[in-house]
């Protein structure tokens, strides 16, 4: 965990994917009626369950830790987004996962204005912006 602090942290220039734009995108249910705060920490939840996921992927065959790398060289960009359904989100998931982009799902503890395992937010990426964009091109902004 060190290890990915420090590359948090670093300043190294550089991309390491070819120079390609990478983002990551947050995928909020508007339909839930959550309020700002709450929405800004499964947002956050979901940005640190995709990092995890990428830095454990390591160097693997789809080049997730180069990725990672050069997400976080690039100031670690990130879009807020919005779905209006439970099956919206499960389908972006799914088109996210065939693709072999990094999708994660937040599910609430329950102990504020949700039920427990409620899923709020999707984290997808970090992945290169044209990876992303083709599978949230048609979704607005929160």
């Amino acid at each position: 965990m060190s290890a990915l602090l420090r590359k948090l942290f670093a300043t190294v220039g550089g991309s390491v994917v070819g120079g390609a734009p990478m983002k990551m995108v947050l995928v909020v249910r508007s339909d839930l009626g959550l309020k700002k705060g709450k929405i800004a920490s499964q947002c956050a939840h979901a940005a640190v369950l995709c990092c995890m996921r990428a830095a454990s992927a390591g160097c693997d065959a789809a080049g997730r830790g180069k990725m990672l790398d050069a997400w976080l060289r690039q100031g670690q960009p990130k879009i807020v987004l919005r779905v209006d359904s439970l099956q919206e989100l499960h389908l972006l998931t799914e088109r996210a996962e065939s693709s072999g982009v990094i999708a994660e799902i937040v599910r609430d503890a329950g102990r504020t204005q949700v039920a427990s395992g409620t899923e709020t937010v999707l984290g997808l990426g970090p992945d290169r912006t044209e990876a992303i964009d083709s599978l949230v091109g048609h979704l607005k902004l929160l």
